[in-house]
């Protein structure tokens, strides 16, 4: 064994901009490595391409602070978004422009903003009172972000509780059983009036149970003398997404529930060796992780069997349904781990197959120690092949160790690892082969202790209603120096928000934890807000059970690269009828919101570029060039993505889980809306009827008149969609809007394709005669779209009888902007659909069809001449995503003494301030007014120094009245 060379570690951890080399320590050389492409060269080259590319390609992190997790309708949603350097975690230089997407819990879009990024910092608010109640999740990312997996991204979920659909709370005991070959579930349901407290007692309640859009289960039934509820149905055999439906008949409250049944084939439990296989004759540690159908840990125990079904080893879970063993696999054997799951079931597993030859990874990381401890071992077969392998250490995406090994000697090989190489956070270890093809790989954490202390002081320990209080803050780095540096922090009354509902996720957690590994982690916070070892361990089997994001700039040939916008600018090229670019060509840009006028020539590719636009939340600008005959302009804007994000844990409805905290929320927000309309606080509104004025198309060909239709859509629908394609508006905003088949009716088919009987008989067929026919439904009726009163078919018409197709209507209702129309008139019923089938439909097809078969949508274009939808030749009507600018948080100001003639201030938010630099002493202060309630008050601060260092802090505030 010989040392090749040291290299000094990456200097202060990774946190300056100047990447150093890191560590190489050979623990197996022989003399071939001498030579120009050794092994130890190749590693060399590895790191120093992998460090290359980093630097040109920085990753990005984004954390938001929010100031709660659960709303009500009239709220809005407060936050605050650190945007930084994924290796150095400073301030990100690469983007000045930040997207923020709020996505209902099918994922459906519902609002998006584009925010103005100044030195890694933005911050702002959403209002939240045109959202329904129901889940969501907001994700944040930047243009930038998109050339890296989307697990790069920022998601948060948060939920918006009313009780303006029902007044009801309910419970539920749900067990199951097989009986007669099906397995039935039995479900007690109690419902109680949420305003009294009492039970809903002989109510007649009209009871289904879903799964997705399919019905189990249906029937009108009257609760007890105790407001109980029985039913029994057969269970589907696929899991999730089954819930009861309850409806009030008398009146109208609903109640939706999500129902859990905890059964053993429901569970998910999977075993992960340690280093990826299970090798025979080597030893392994073993990972397991079991969750129930709502994605959260459930706690399991059991033992390993071996194929004689004789015990191994024994397992309990120890945090969140993870914990870990060991195992000596034997040659030829297979193990199974027969498992008790909660309730007392009893499943059983195969754990992964046992290969015969292989390398075992084992990593030993002591809490105490500055080294971990690697150790690899090798099956004989390996060891006489006496490869060599890089072992290579990463952390935030930098190779920060490498060594070259081979099993010549022996079948073990040993050795440490400074964690010193290492800055905090998630690393791993991975062994390569010689075509760096990954072997084994080994997730672990390391701790320098070297967070920012925040402190957290109030001038008094209680504080009275509407009383000032100044909050003292200081800040220090590991040494106890002064820190400057940026912070938010949030204010929340713990009766109505939960003091732990953003305790769980840190800047801290998520940028040293949860941004580092695949999927949803539940309870980040657990795993490093305490210093003990039983989170120790439970840090280490979440890392031993998931994987790690990857960090890497992503190379496929056929993929876009998002460029960084570091401004705001337009980006766009000038194209002949040939689409060859136009070059030196002048292109004038217009706008009256901002006022401004400039030009510019295109380049020798065609392009050209406006850069440094003005700050506005309404932009809207007209583009032209001096060639206004046979060109065109092209806007370079880079699409939205289409979010994934990691499916997250099931939130049970307030109604359903009796959570105090979140009731006490939904009724202090009707309490706070009686007052705003002078009514009395606990008084029980009746639900608004809103009367909303008929919506009128202009221009409309519509055949019953402008806006006389089932659904309309106007012009101020429309522009709230902004660039959303027509088709992504429908699925959007017409719940039955779907995709579907038409069967054997050809008539039918062949009105929503716009052909006459003519076109029929002297058409040809390019494809198969089926029967089948995709095409776009509305109320289970095919579409016929009608365009400005012109049928889509009659322009777009082909001689093949088959045209156009599901794809030509899908790729037309795509390739056009939602802004580009000024309305969507849509009729279903025979009320609105007389006029149109007796005006587009061929006398010929009469005989096989009647009017209930179709909808008909009207659309209304700006231009006004039907399908083909001309844009004037040479320009351009742009308009990009506004920018969102925050408005200030209101705070109010009391006078001292002044004693309230009622209790009228609710808040659930009592503070926000997104803006707190401390100065070269490390302090800052901040002070606000208490609200009216006796509560107490968490205070959460999270901020960073911007050169990577982070800090997290949370405090109490007491607010008692005073003593008589």
């Amino acid at each position: 064994m010989e040392n090749i060379g040291i290299v000094e570690p990456v200097s202060g951890y990774i946190s300056r901009a100047k990447l150093l080399i890191a560590l190489l320590f050979v623990l197996f050389n022989d003399s071939a490595q001498a030579q120009e492409k050794s092994p130890a060269w190749q590693l060399l080259q590895m790191k120093s391409a992998a460090d290359s590319t980093m630097l040109k390609n920085p990753a990005e992190k984004i954390y938001l602070q929010l100031d709660k997790s659960t709303y009500t309708p009239s709220d809005t949603l407060w936050f605050k978004a650190y945007l930084l350097n994924a290796h150095a975690l400073n301030a990100s230089a690469k983007s000045g422009i930040m997207y923020l997407t709020i996505a209902t819990d099918s994922n459906v879009t519902v609002k998006q903003l584009r925010l103005p990024v100044e030195s890694g910092l933005t911050w702002g608010n959403i209002s939240l009172s045109d959202l329904p109640a129901g889940t969501y999740t907001l994700a944040a990312y930047t243009q930038w972000m998109q050339n890296f997996s989307q697990d790069c991204f920022f998601y948060k979920q948060f939920t918006i509780a009313d009780d303006a659909r029902n007044s009801w709370m309910a419970n539920y005991s749900s067990t199951s059983a097989m009986v007669d070959g099906k397995e039935q579930a039995h479900v007690k349901l109690l419902l109680n009036d949420s305003y009294n407290k009492k039970a809903i007692i002989a109510r007649q309640v009209q009871l289904m149970v879903m799964k997705g859009k399919r019905r189990l289960y249906r029937s009108n039934i009257q609760t007890d003398e105790k407001g109980l509820i029985d039913i029994t149905f057969n269970l589907p055999a696929k899991p999730g997404d089954i819930r009861v439906i309850a409806n009030d008949i008398v009146d109208k409250n609903r109640v939706e529930i999500p129902l859990n049944f905890n059964r053993p084939q429901d569970a998910d439990v999977q075993f992960m060796p340690e280093g990826g296989d299970l090798v025979e004759g080597l030893p392994a540690h073993v990972g397991f992780k079991a969750i129930g159908l709502d994605g959260k840990g459930i706690n399991i125990s059991g033992t390993v069997l071996d194929e004689k079904h004789q015990p191994v080893v024994s397992f309990a879970s120890a945090h969140l349904g993870m914990g870990s063993f060991d195992l000596n696999p034997n040659q030829g054997e297979s193990y199974t781990a027969k498992v008790t799951l909660p309730g007392g079931q009893v499943r059983e597993y195969p754990l992964p197959k046992v290969k015969s030859s292989g390398i075992a990874l084992n990593l030993n990381d002591s809490a105490n120690a500055d080294s971990i401890a690697v150790t690899l071992y090798a099956t004989e077969d390996v060891k006489k092949e006496a490869e060599s392998y890089f072992l290579v250490g990463k952390s935030r995406g930098i190779i920060c160790y490498g060594s070259v090994v081979n099993f010549r000697a022996k079948a073990k090989i040993s050795g440490k690892i400074s964690k010193a190489l290492f800055p905090s956070g998630v690393a791993h270890i991975m062994l390569l082969d010689m075509k760096n093809k990954p072997l084994n790989e080994r997730l672990f954490f390391i701790d320098h202790h070297d967070n920012l202390n925040v402190n957290i002081s109030a001038g008094k320990p209680v504080y009275a209603s509407r009383d000032s209080v100044a909050l003292n803050l200081s800040v220090t780095d590991a040494a106890g120096n002064p820190v400057q540096g940026s912070f938010s922090l949030a204010v929340t009354d713990d009766a109505q928000v939960h003091p732990d509902s953003l305790n769980n996720e840190s800047i801290n957690t998520r940028m040293l934890l949860s941004s580092e590994i695949k999927g949803y982690i539940e309870q980040p916070g657990s795993y490093l807000n305490n210093d003990d070892p039983e989170s120790k361990q439970a840090l280490d089997n979440l890392l031993l059970t998931q994987g790690w994001v990857n960090y890497e700039w992503r190379k496929e040939k056929k993929e876009q690269v998002f460029a960084a916008e570091t401004e705001l600018a337009i980006k766009g090229r000038v194209l002949n009828i040939f689409n060859k670019p136009v070059k030196k060509t002048k292109v004038q840009l217009f706008s009256n919101s901002p006022l401004m006028a400039t030009d510019t020539l295109t380049d020798a590719n065609g392009s050209f570029v406006f850069r440094n636009l003005p700050l506005t939340d309404t932009p809207a600008y007209f583009i032209k060039t001096a060639k206004n005959f046979n060109v065109g302009i092209v806007i370079d804007d880079a699409p939205l993505p289409v979010l994934t994000s990691p499916p997250p844990a099931t939130i049970t409805p307030w109604y359903v889980s009796n959570d105090t905290t979140l009731f006490n929320s939904v009724k202090t927000n009707r309490i706070r809306q009686n007052l705003a309309n002078d009514l009395p606080a606990n008084m029980r509104v009746l639900k608004e009827v809103k009367i909303k004025a008929k919506k009128v198309v202009k221009s409309s060909k519509n055949l019953n008149g402008p806006g006389n239709a089932d659904f309309v859509f106007d012009e101020g629908d429309l522009l709230k969609a902004g660039k959303k394609s027509w088709l992504q508006f429908l699925e959007e905003n017409m719940k039955s809007f779907r995709e579907g088949t038409i069967v054997k009716k050809f008539p039918v088919r062949a009105v929503v394709q716009g052909k006459t009987l003519s076109d029929v008989q002297f058409g040809t067929w390019r494809l198969t005669p089926s029967i089948f026919f995709n095409w776009y439904y509305i109320d289970h009726k095919p579409i016929c779209f009608i365009i400005d009163g012109i049928p889509f078919g009659t322009i777009y018409k082909s001689q093949y009888i088959e045209e156009p197709d599901f794809n030509g209507i899908k790729n037309y209702l795509e390739s056009n902007s939602a802004e580009d129309i000024k309305g969507i008139e849509i009729n279903t019923t025979s009320k609105y659909n007389n006029e149109y089938y007796n005006k587009y439909i061929p006398s010929e097809w009469l005989m096989g069809t009647n009017v209930g078969d179709f909808t008909f949508m009207e659309i209304t274009t700006r231009g006004g001449h039907g399908p083909v939808i001309n844009k004037t030749p040479g320009s351009y009507l742009y308009k990009p995503l506004a920018l969102s600018f925050p408005s200030q948080f209101y705070s109010p100001k009391y006078k001292v003494n002044e004693v309230p003639k009622a209790k009228t201030d609710l808040r659930s938010t009592i503070y926000w301030q997104p803006n707190i630099i401390t100065g070269a002493d490390g302090k800052a202060v901040v002070s606000f007014y208490t609200a009216d309630m006796t509560s107490t008050y968490s205070i959460i601060v999270n901020g960073t120094d911007m050169s990577g260092g982070f800090g997290f802090k949370r405090g109490r505030v007491k607010v008692s009245p005073p003593a008589p």
